[in-house]
């Protein structure tokens, strides 16, 4: 299908050749105005195939530095300059047919080639605008299309001055100048079809219900909070638009990424042929405070890895707001603390009515840690952690304990079995209650997690 479209092109040209030549010498053998506005006609629609084949090749190049939406504007350009060109010429046969009908016409020989030539025209005209049309279709070329438009305009126009000749040789002088002034209304319908049509494209008009249609699918995307803006515009074959959507303030990189990612294969899969640019933004809920807080730490970008924020409404109404944050553990106190403040006026700029900001500060893990899996050297203290575990009545039994020796300290990770049922915060409080009986059970292990699963 590549190929096609400009094969189909070349040969629209080179059949605009030869029925420019035949109708030109007819139209001067016989003095038929029809005819001679006919080649007129040909001869122009000629230049505009000639514009149409340039404008397919033009189109299919790849986006380039000076072009980097593509070419696909060449198409709408070639078919608004083909309008142009048909008001021309039908301006100019209805200023002849008008000044014949006003003089008294014109000696017309009305003879059989010029029946030939007309019949055999409109068979050709209307086997090339069905063929122009199909492909057109099917590579979405409006350059083609607009050409498949034009050709069968001339058919209509054909049959209006095969009507003149048969009314020329049946005695009627005025048919032949009549039927050219037919001819001039149908050329000027076509054009005026041509040029509306991309001019809208041209000038950035949406595709009808294009938008609407986008713009619902979009908001059906899980993460999509809002849809706030949707622009699609054509250009040639092909279609451009961009989003912007709205979603949760502190949605990771990696998850917008994958939204993105979604919201075009949607677009794609609703407008077929859309090339689509989604900008993604955070929707700010006011009553959602804790993602307030997340979000203006990261604004304020000192500090990693926020966690245990709560938020606590005294009885005057202000706020009492608790975190705990990383930051890393190479810096002095003094520079800590200096970045905690930093955090904390960023925090009330944003919720003015915090009266209390305690902000607890961990030193940031690093992000690589050496360490040697010991449990099978230390099956007693293993055993021992079983033991502590066992004993609190929730838990069913003790899944897995592994001990860790990093640098001469020993590091518990324990996996326990609870009921399904238990919501996941009395979950945690289990897990919190296991991790401090096993460091005041065990002091040999200087550091324990303990995950709960079912």
């Amino acid at each position: 299908m590549t190929r096609r479209p400009q094969q189909v092109a070349m040969a629209s040209v080179a059949i605009g050749v030869l029925l420019v030549a035949g109708k030109l010498i007819v139209g001067l053998l016989t003095g038929s105005l029809g005819i001679l506005s006919e080649a007129v006609h040909s001869f122009l629609d000629l230049t505009a195939s000639t514009f149409t084949l340039l404008a397919v090749r033009t189109s299919r190049k790849p986006p380039d530095k000076e072009h980097p939406y593509g070419h696909g504007r060449t198409e709408n350009l070639a078919a608004f300059a083909e309008g142009v060109i048909l008001v021309l010429t039908a301006l100019g046969i209805a200023a002849e047919a008008i000044h014949r009908l006003m003089t008294g016409g014109h000696q017309v020989d009305a003879t059989w080639y010029a029946f030939a030539l007309i019949a055999a025209t409109i068979v050709i005209e209307t086997a090339r605008g069905l063929v122009l049309r199909w492909v057109g279709r099917a590579a979405d070329s409006a350059a083609l299309q607009a050409d498949a438009t034009d050709r069968l305009a001339d058919v209509l126009s054909s049959i209006a001055v095969l009507a003149g000749l048969a009314g020329v040789r049946a005695g009627v002088w005025w048919a032949d100048a009549a039927a050219a002034l037919l001819v001039s209304v149908i050329i000027m319908r076509a054009a005026g079809i041509l040029i509306w049509r991309s001019g809208d494209i041209l000038i950035d008009r949406a595709p009808v219900g294009a938008e609407e249609k986008l713009r619902l699918a979009i908001a059906r995307v899980t993460g999509v909070r809002e849809v706030r803006s949707v622009r699609v515009r054509r250009s040639g074959p092909q279609l451009l638009g961009d989003v912007s959507i709205a979603t949760r303030r502190m949605l990771p990189v990696e998850a917008a990424s994958g939204m993105i990612d979604e919201i075009k294969n949607v677009a794609r899969r609703t407008l077929p042929g859309l090339e689509l640019s989604v900008a993604v933004e955070g929707q700010a809920r006011p009553f959602d405070l804790v993602e307030r807080i997340h979000a203006a730490a990261a604004r304020d970008g000192l500090v990693r890895d926020l966690h245990n924020v709560s938020v606590e409404r005294e009885a005057d109404g202000s706020l009492h707001i608790t975190m705990h944050a990383k930051v890393s553990g190479e810096i002095t106190l003094a520079e800590a603390t200096e970045k905690s403040a930093h955090l904390e006026r960023a925090i009330r700029e944003e919720l003015p009515d915090a009266s209390r900001i305690d902000i607890h500060l961990e030193p940031l893990e690093p992000t690589l840690i050496s360490g040697e899996d010991v449990t099978a050297q230390r099956d007693a203290l293993a055993g021992r952690i079983r033991d502590v575990v066992e004993a609190q009545p929730e838990v069913k039994r003790c899944r897995d304990v592994e001990l860790s020796d990093r640098h001469r300290h020993i590091y518990a990770h324990v996996v326990v079995v609870l009921s399904g049922d238990v919501s996941l915060e009395h979950a945690h409080t289990i897990q919190s209650e296991l991790e401090a009986r096993i460091r005041l059970a065990v002091p040999e292990v200087r550091e324990v997690v303990v995950t709960a699963t079912t």
